[in-house]
């Protein structure tokens, strides 16, 4: 009797981990049209529908990229956290106190002017997550929070700036520079000029290089 010969499977297409490029891309345009609908209608009045519109596709279609309204709000501000870290991402390495303080300030004026949309529903009249969304947000909150706070801690000891306590002193400057999004218009002042201009106000003028 002839050996029977083992039948080898062919490989099949490996197993996605995780949402795919194209999905993820296509998210991303969602949060963005959705970040412009509740900056224009507000958070209560702006539906699914009215992002499904934006988007020139159906709500059902919408529904294969978020669950509900409240699952969209979250996805927004969490992309508003994710894009501030992104945009902090090594300026805790810049060892000069005068410079780092400076490109806080800088980095975060052009996120803002850059994402004014997001930004304007991030910043304005927040809705109440659950229990663990809540808790992550505070904590995301005091990471940032925490990158401005050492920077004026470091900035103050170097006598840069007056004494002054570093979270009080955070928030002050965190106030100053999200406000931007309530009037920033880049017809009259681009966010390079602003966050210069603020640096300026902060800091003083800066001895010209060279």
């Amino acid at each position: 009797m002839a050996e029977a010969k083992a039948v080898r499977r062919r490989p099949g297409r490996p197993r996605q981990e995780g949402p795919s490029p194209v999905y993820l891309e296509r998210r991303e345009e969602i949060l963005a049209r959705a970040s412009e609908v509740f900056d224009v209608k507000g958070y209560d009045a702006g539906t699914l529908e009215d992002v499904a519109q934006a988007m020139g596709m159906r709500k059902a279609g919408l529904y294969h990229y978020v669950s509900s309204k409240s699952e969209l709000l979250f996805l927004l501000f969490d992309r508003a956290w994710e894009l501030g870290f992104q945009r902090m991402a090594g300026v805790e390495e810049i060892a000069d106190p005068a410079e780092r303080l400076a490109e806080v300030i800088r980095r975060h004026v052009s996120l803002i002017a850059e994402r004014k949309s997001l930004f304007t529903v991030f910043l304005g009249r927040r809705p109440l997550f659950d229990e663990d969304g809540e808790r992550a947000f505070l904590e995301k909150e005091r990471r940032y929070v925490g990158i401005f706070a050492r920077a004026v801690r470091d900035a103050a000891a170097a006598g840069l700036i007056p004494p002054v306590d570093p979270r009080l002193g955070a928030m002050a400057l965190l106030g100053m520079t999200s406000w931007v999004y309530k009037w920033y218009d880049p017809a009259t002042a681009t966010a390079e000029r602003i966050g210069d201009e603020f640096v300026r106000l902060v800091l003083g003028p800066r001895p010209a290089a060279g």
